[in-house]
C-alpha cells in the first residue's frame, strides 16, 4: 500500500553557498493500489518569498483530493531568500523573466528576482519529473494529472504546463491547470493548440497581480483555441483571505467544489464546465 510521507526529498537546488534539498509531501488515499491513481500537484503561493506546502488551506485541498481517489503531492521550492540560481537549462527563462521588464515585483535586485522566480519554476518541472520517474511506487498516473497554485504557484505551473516548448525543456504535461491569482512572468504568448484546459480565477481589484494579467490569460486561450472557465471576483483583491473559496458561490456551488470539479471531470473523463462568471464578492 502506498503510504502519505513528509518531507521527501525531490531533488536539489544550487543557492547561495551550495545546495537546497527540495522536498514535498505525498498524501495518499489509503487503499491498496489495485490500480494507477490520477494526482494533483499543489504550489503554494507567496511571493518567491515565503509560504509552505502544508499551508492553509493546501492540506485540507489535499484531503479533499484523496477523498475522490487521488494522491495529491504538495512541494516547496527554493525562493528569493535562499539566493537561488537556475541551472544551465533554464538560464534562457531566466534571461527572458529578467529581459520581461517587470520592475521590483519581490526585489529591487531585479537579477536576483529573475534568478527567483526562473529557479522556483525549475523546481516545479523538476517535482513533475521526479513523480514521473517514481510513478509506479506512488502508484499514480502520469496520463491523468493536474497542476493547481495560487499567485506564486500558480505562476510556476502556468509555466510549467504553457512555457516549457519555447525553451526545449522536456516535461509531462498536465490534463488540466488550476490558476487562482496567478500570470505568466514572460513576454509573448505561451499557449498553443492542443495545450491543457484552464480554471482561471481572479480578482477584479487584485492588488498584486493586476486582474488584466487574467484578462491576458483568458485572451491566449481563446486565440490558441484551449478550452477554459473563468470566475472573475468582483471586487476581489489577491489571496485566500480575500477570495474565500469556501464561502464564495456560482449558482449555489463553491469555488473549491468548482475547481475540484473542474480537476476530476478532466481526470475522469467528465463534462467539465467551461463557462464565465462575474461572482460576487
Amino acid at each position: 500500500m502506498p503510504a502519505s510521507a513528509s518531507n521527501v526529498v525531490y531533488g536539489t537546488g544550487p543557492v547561495a553557498g551550495g545546495t537546497k534539498d527540495l522536498k514535498l509531501d505525498v498524501y495518499q488515499t489509503g487503499e491498496a493500489c489495485t490500480d494507477l491513481r490520477p494526482f494533483v500537484m499543489l504550489i503554494h503561493g507567496g511571493g518567491f518569498e515565503e509560504g509552505s506546502k502544508s499551508m492553509s488551506p493546501w492540506r485540507s485541498i489535499a484531503d479533499d483530493l484523496t477523498d475522490l481517489g487521488y494522491t495529491a503531492i504538495s512541494i516547496d521550492y527554493r525562493m528569493i531568500g535562499d539566493t537561488p540560481r537556475p541551472s544551465t537549462e533554464f538560464r534562457p527563462l531566466r534571461d527572458d523573466i529578467y529581459r520581461a521588464g517587470l520592475g521590483p515585483l519581490i526585489s529591487y535586485n531585479e537579477a536576483l528576482q529573475a534568478d527567483a522566480i526562473a529557479s522556483a519554476i525549475e523546481d516545479t518541472v523538476t517535482a513533475i519529473r521526479w513523480v514521473d520517474a517514481n510513478q509506479d511506487a506512488l502508484c499514480v498516473d502520469m496520463s491523468r494529472f493536474a497542476v493547481w497554485g495560487d499567485s506564486a504557484g500558480a505562476i510556476m505551473g502556468l509555466h510549467a504546463a504553457y512555457g516549457m516548448d519555447a525553451y526545449n525543456i522536456p516535461v509531462p504535461e498536465p490534463d488540466v491547470v488550476i490558476d487562482y491569482w496567478g500570470r505568466f512572468i514572460t513576454n509573448g504568448n505561451l499557449m498553443t493548440s492542443g495545450e491543457p484546459p484552464a480554471f482561471i480565477l481572479h480578482g477584479t481589484q487584485d492588488d498584486v497581480v493586476n486582474y488584466n494579467f487574467a484578462l491576458d490569460i483568458r485572451n491566449q486561450t481563446n486565440a490558441a483555441g484551449i478550452p477554459y472557465a473563468f470566475y472573475s471576483v468582483t471586487g476581489g483583491k489577491h489571496g485566500f483571505e480575500e477570495i474565500p473559496i469556501d464561502t464564495l458561490r456560482v449558482n449555489g456551488i463553491s469555488l473549491r467544489q468548482l475547481t475540484l470539479d473542474f480537476v476530476s471531470d478532466h481526470l475522469e473523463g467528465g463534462s467539465p464546465g467551461y463557462e464565465t462568471h462575474l461572482v460576487p464578492k
